[in-house]
């Protein structure tokens, strides 16, 4: 009852008051690690850049000139297929190439990357092949598994979300993937498309004291060389330290080379650029270049002249023979101090000086084609066979042009000289090529004109290798001869060559009385008439052909007969030198979509001759 009472009256104990919670610590929010798209210098040591716009656009144009049913993508393998999704098919290909750093292995840092959709579609692609997948950075990634080739997936600036960079080596991809991502994308390399670009003063600092140790390398091959004959040894030593020099001077006077290509599909060609930039003119070769710089403009008329069927033709403007005097020197006096210690007599030795001054000291100015014609088939063959052909016109040539055939036919003939280069080469006398003279008689020939044939037992490349152990004596190919004519022409002397004096008469007397037609009447090359250019020219599929696989066929002529546009598009290539700081050389090369139409058909013939000259 008193309990009741007391809960009546208000006095049951009172609950104690709630203790205030203590605040609980938000979460810290996940931290994100986000790619560093900061921009990136170009590495110290970088010297070549280049970039290929289009890629996919690029080939696919050149493959529906060819009439080649595929494309680029149409070119990966079935287990590729995932690649399909992942590569950016139109984002550009780039290359970078790097001096190594001082003290690192090896000479050059290369790296080669292609535009990706994105690095998660990369990474998915790349863990479904099979591929190593190993975290470097944020959303920088490398994928291993392919052998000698590093390679990282990457967040990039530029047209691609991200790249797939590739080098040799890990420590390459280690030094040239951030710039490679975050650098190169953006550098203005130019609007064609493609762009390759070699810079020579990252080259000049890297390899500084391998350049400051040329004439040390010099004088080493001296030593290996000299004969214990105080004039050779002298000329020698000339020679050598001179090239010495020569490379160092034309390293530092080189400022930049470049190459550019454009893929023009309104205009059915390809459009190829190169050119060099120079510093200085210290260098010889860099003097040649400034005098031609001097000389130019569009193809003589001698030019168009030349017969119509020639698979190449050119011309040069003249230049001045003084630029060649102190190289004339020195090949002369080396040639004659070694013939002087082989003990060859006096008279060959004029002829050899007489024959090296008449090759170097002219002014250059001629014009020029080459061919091949078709000849009766040889004794015992069943197919007819084919004669190449050339005929240049030389515009002022020395007075010992008219006698260099004597000259060369002396030099040719003499046992003592012959003797020398048998021991040398470590061949027999029988190996080595021989000359005569016959007469030349052809329609349009003058009277009295000789030409001289010359024998070749064996090829000289072959011949030369087997001396020093590159192939074995059983390796001999067919001999072979050729024919040379040299025919004063008032202020200018026509010099024709062929293999078969037939060929060699037909050539000469036809471009002399004017018969036939002409490079005039070939419309394909009327651009060249504007051309200003020391030198320019074009040549065909088929001369190509002529001269790369020609012996190792009847005649290359049938074989092109049979291709859509007869391998005879002409390529038009001119070279130029500004003439005001003579600084700056430039070539420039047309490839019209015919030429592409006309390779597939030539794929199976090269291959089987390359299979051919590969087999034992």
């Amino acid at each position: 009852m008193l309990s009741v009472a007391l809960f009546g009256c208000g006095g049951a104990p009172q609950k104690p008051p709630e203790q205030p919670h203590a605040p609980v610590a938000p979460k810290p929010a996940p931290v994100v690690e986000t790619a560093d798209l900061s921009p990136v210098a170009a590495p110290s040591g970088l010297f070549v850049v280049g970039r290929l716009k289009r890629p996919t656009a690029l080939a696919d144009t050149v493959a529906h000139w060819a009439g080649v049913p595929l494309g680029l993508r149409d070119l990966l393998p079935f287990a590729a297929k995932d690649l399909d999704n992942v590569l950016l098919w139109d984002a550009p290909v780039e290359l970078a190439v790097a001096a190594t750093p001082s003290g690192r292995k090896g000479v050059l840092e290369m790296g080669v990357s292609v535009g990706l959709t994105g690095t998660e579609q990369a990474l998915a692609a790349a863990r479904r092949g099979g591929y190593e997948v190993k975290r470097l950075g944020p959303e920088i990634y490398a994928v291993g598994g392919t052998p000698h080739v590093s390679c990282a997936i990457a967040p990039a600036v530029g047209s691609a979300a991200a790249r797939l960079v590739c080098s040799h080596r890990a420590a390459e991809l280690e030094d040239l993937l951030p710039y490679m991502t975050r650098g190169l994308p953006n550098e203005p390399l130019g609007e064609r498309d493609l762009e390759l670009e070699l810079r020579a003063e990252p080259l000049r600092q890297r390899f500084a004291t391998e350049l400051g140790s040329a004439r040390l390398f010099a004088g080493f091959v001296v030593r290996e060389l000299q004969l214990d004959s105080p004039r050779f040894d002298s000329a020698l030593s000339d020679t050598a330290y001179a090239l010495a020099d020569e490379l160092v001077a034309l390293t530092h006077d080189v400022n930049t080379v470049r190459l550019e290509a454009t893929v023009d599909d309104q205009k059915h060609l390809v459009d190829v650029a190169g050119s060099l930039s120079l510093g200085d003119h210290k260098s010889f070769v860099a003097r040649v270049l400034a005098d031609r710089g001097k000389h130019g403009g569009p193809p003589p008329e001698d030019f168009w002249k030349l017969p119509a069927d020639a698979e190449s033709a050119g011309y040069t403007d003249a230049f001045d023979p003084a630029t060649y005097e102190r190289l004339s020197s020195g090949v002369v006096e080396l040639a004659d101090a070694y013939l002087e210690h082989a003990k060859v007599g006096k008279v060959t030795r004029e002829r050899v000086t007489r024959v090296v001054q008449t090759c170097l000291r002219w002014d250059g100015a001629n014009v020029r084609a080459s061919g091949r014609d078709a000849v009766p088939p040889a004794k015992g063959a069943k197919v007819a066979g084919s004669s190449e052909w050339t005929l240049t016109r030389v515009e002022h040539p020395p007075a010992t042009l008219k006698g260099v055939l004597d000259d060369l036919t002396g030099i040719l003939g003499d046992r003592e000289l012959r003797a020398t280069i048998a021991r040398s080469l470590k061949v027999s006398d029988k190996e080595l090529p021989s000359g005569r003279m016959v007469p030349l008689r052809a329609p349009g020939v003058p009277a009295g004109t000789r030409a001289l044939v010359v024998k070749l037992p064996s090829e000289l490349g072959p011949l030369v290798g087997r001396s020093f152990g590159l192939a074995a004596k059983d390796d001999a190919t067919p001999p072979r001869e050729f024919a040379i004519a040299v025919i004063p022409t008032g202020t200018s002397a026509l010099v024709v060559t062929a293999e078969s004096t037939q060929v060699l008469g037909t050539r000469a007397g036809g471009l002399l009385a004017g018969k036939g037609t002409t490079l005039a009447t070939r419309s394909e090359l009327s651009t060249m008439r504007t051309l200003d250019a020391s030198s320019a020219g074009f040549f065909t599929l088929l001369g190509v052909l002529s001269g790369a696989l020609g012996h190792g066929m009847s005649n290359p002529s049938e074989v092109a007969a049979g291709l859509p546009n007869h391998a005879a598009v002409p390529m038009i290539v001119d070279f130029a030198v500004d003439p005001q700081s003579g600084s700056k050389a430039t070539w420039h090369m047309t490839i019209p979509a015919g030429v592409f139409q006309d390779l597939p058909g030539l794929l199976p013939l090269v291959a089987a001759s390359m299979a051919e000259h590969s087999a034992p």
